[in-house]
């Protein structure tokens, strides 16, 4: 029979857990005054790897005829990850049973447990303790009993909060809950008081939150809006296994009628996925309207997976309407991660009724990673993409690839890095015209030259440290007397609005770039960021510059003063007056009580130029007390387009808040929601009565 065996040092004793069978040879020797003792094991129990217990009281005493040791006053027992402390705990070393009276502090990994009159197995690792008390996450908690784990808690007769006092603003008491670590916390008989109310305010039999997921209210939703009207949206988990769990929906929408669905999510052991299919019979269309969505992600190896997800809807406003979600393409793709390359196949067929859309069956992708060249300073980087596009009866396959030598070095004291870099492009086409099988290419040679550098000065505490970099580019291309109608095909926002532009801003034929950064430290802390950059196209015999775009961020450590920023687009080929395409600049202030956004904003709308000026701030009266406003005021029109308050007032665990929207629409509504669960509220709108919980 497996028993603990214990060594003393000092006022500590050392427990190990070992095979040690009665008749085993064991020295005994008193030391000190009082009740001090030790045993020394033989030599077959000093093998590394074999778990001990660390017993730490300012009493000990040892009973040979129960096989079990004493501590009281300021005991302390560490085993593993566990750790023990009251002001009497007995360990019997033939059960491995602890028993602690009184009140009494365990902890098992990260939870933390305390109360009185502990029963626990050091080698089951499972227990019960009376009137336990502690914490899970935001909620507080105090019982009647509870049985714990290493990896389940049951608790009876137990009351959840997220409020601190000692009397809270509000309880939920539940009859029975049982947390299981990682997975899941399942309760009975749940009954929600507020302070002050002897009898409940909402009762439920039975609830389930599960915490590998997003944590989601079970409750209905109430609402209102335009496409809808009136809704209610219903929804019922059923949880088979931490791998396998579905929701049931049965929603009502005033304009629309009713509406079920189901969401499945399942977990396997390479694998995990996600079903979700929603049907709804409009009264006002009479027809049906439904999606089914289908994402899966595999792993075939440790360097390869597998990922899917199809997308099937009645119509394309169908997800923008009822789940206020865009519409996303369907695809297969096979993954491979090799060493120095990626490796990829991609299927994406049109699978709903789309008249625009492009397919690739397949498309093929390899990416290498930058690699050197033998022992030089060399270094080469290329990568290969084969696409067959298809939309309709046409189809173009396109071979895409390039390989390109750079040379990085550096002069002078390395105050200079240099890389030039030397490629090729190339671009074969495959495709058919009036029956005829036809071929085309496009080859790009490119060559880039990249000069930067790095200046540092020190200023005492601060550092200033200026980024220049200056870039070349040069390209020139050869190309088929007849290419495929690209534009035609590949005219979308998926693959580019003008394909031969594009492409031609990969490799531009003649342009510099200029970029310099500029930071200013104080310490470690960055005070100043500065950053301009511009480019010149040498191929334009006039309007050669790009608009010279800027950012500023000065973030000081001085009172009341908490930023500002400052960013613009400044175009010298434009008219005058709109010279400046982009100008942006905000003040940021702040105190202990307040903070507070002053900002202005020009741009254009339709070629003519607007100027927003706004203000945000936001200030606590007292305690309990916050209001923030928002304005933003057009200086053309000389009125006011946004004009939002809040009032907010601190109920120590709750929060409520009133919200008032005068324009650009009127709105305004009061919500309540406990502080510790800001995406679950209830709001009330007097303008339309109606109440509103999530």
């Amino acid at each position: 029979m497996n028993s603990l065996k214990i060594k003393k040092q000092g006022r500590y004793f050392w427990e190990k857990i070992s095979n040690f069978r009665q008749g085993k040879t064991i020295s005994l020797w008193f030391l000190g005054i009082g009740v001090s003792f030790f045993f020394i094991l033989s030599s077959s129990f000093a093998s590394e790897g074999i778990p001990q217990i660390n017993l730490q009281a300012d009493h000990l005493e040892w009973s040979q005829a129960t096989s079990s040791i004493v501590g009281w006053g300021n005991v302390s027992l560490e085993y593993e990850d566990i750790l023990i402390k009251g002001g009497n705990i007995k360990v019997n070393l033939e059960t491995s049973d602890v028993l602690a009276e009184g009140e009494v502090r365990i902890q098992l990994k990260e939870r933390v447990v305390e109360g009185k009159n502990l029963k626990y197995n050091l080698k089951r690792k499972e227990g019960i303790i009376q009137f336990p008390r502690g914490k899970e996450g935001p909620f507080f908690y105090r019982a009647q009993e509870a049985y714990f784990s290493s990896e389940t808690m049951e608790l009876r007769e137990v009351d959840f909060t997220t409020c601190s006092l000692s009397i809270p603003h509000y309880r939920i008491n539940i009859g029975k809950a049982s947390i299981h670590l990682g997975e899941e916390i399942v309760m009975k008989d749940i009954s929600l008081y507020f302070k002050g109310l002897p009898f409940p305010v909402f009762w439920v039999p039975y609830f389930a939150q599960y915490i590998r997921k997003e944590n989601r209210v079970i409750f209905p939703v109430f609402g209102y809006n335009k496409f809808a009207g009136l809704y209610i949206q219903t929804g019922y988990y059923l949880y088979g296994s931490p791998s396998f769990q579905a929701k049931l929906h049965l929603d009502y929408r005033a304009k629309k009628g009713w509406a079920c669905g189901i969401d499945v999510s399942y977990r396997l052991e390479k694998g995990e996925g996600e079903l979700d299919a929603y049907l709804v019979r409009e009264m006002d269309s009479e027809g049906e309207r439904w999606a089914v969505r289908l994402r899966h992600q595999h792993t075939l190896s440790p360097s390869t997976y597998l990922k899917f997800r199809l997308e099937r809807v009645s119509d394309e406003d169908f997800l923008p309407q009822y789940f206020d979600e865009e519409r996303k393409t369907s695809y297969l793709y096979l993954g491979h991660e090799g060493a120095g390359y990626n490796m990829g196949i991609l299927m994406e067929p049109a699978v709903n009724l789309e008249t625009d859309f492009i397919e690739r069956l397949p498309q093929i992708k390899l990416d290498f990673e930058p690699q050197r060249v033998g022992e030089s300073h060399l270094y080469s980087e290329k990568k290969v993409e084969i696409t067959n596009f298809r939309k309709g009866e046409k189809s173009i396959i396109r071979a895409d690839g390039f390989l390109d030598f750079s040379f990085p070095f550096t002069l002078l004291n390395k105050l200079f890095r240099i890389r030039p870099k030397l490629g090729y492009h190339l671009f074969h086409y495959w495709y058919e015209e009036e029956g005829e099988k036809l071929e085309a290419y496009r080859g790009i040679s490119y060559q880039e030259l990249s000069l930067a550098s790095e200046l540092e000065d020190h200023y005492g505490n601060y550092t200033h440290i200026v980024r220049p970099s200056l870039s070349y580019y040069h390209s020139s291309e050869v190309k088929s007397e007849q290419l495929p109608s690209l534009e035609e095909l590949l005219k979308s926002e998926k693959y580019g609005q003008d394909y031969e532009k594009r492409t031609s801003e990969i490799h531009p034929e003649n342009l510099i770039k200029f970029n310099l950064t500029d930071y200013l430290y104080s310490g470690k802390r960055k005070v100043i960021t500065g950053e301009i950059k511009t480019s010149c196209d040498l191929t334009k015999k006039e309007e050669k510059f790009s608009p010279l775009e800027g950012k500023f961020l000065l973030d000081p450590s001085l009172p009341l003063f908490d930023y500002f920023d400052f960013s613009f687009l400044y175009d010298p080929y434009e008219e005058k007056g709109k010279k400046w395409e982009k100008l942006e600049a905000n003040l940021g202030l702040k105190d202990s009580s307040w903070s507070m956004k002053l900002g202005m904003r020009k741009y254009y709308v339709n070629e003519l130029v607007q100027t927003d000026i706004i203000t945000q701030g936001n200030f606590k009266l007292g305690e309990k007390w916050e209001i923030s406003g928002y304005l933003r005021y057009n200086l053309e029109d000389k009125d006011i387009r946004e004009e939002v308050y809040s009032l907010q007032r601190d109920l120590h665990c709750w929060a409520a808040r009133l919200f008032l929207k005068e324009k650009p629409e009127r709105e305004y509504w009061i919500s309540f929601y406990i502080k510790a669960f800001p995406q679950h509220w209830v709001k009330y709108y007097p303008g339309v009565k109606l109440i509103e919980f999530r």
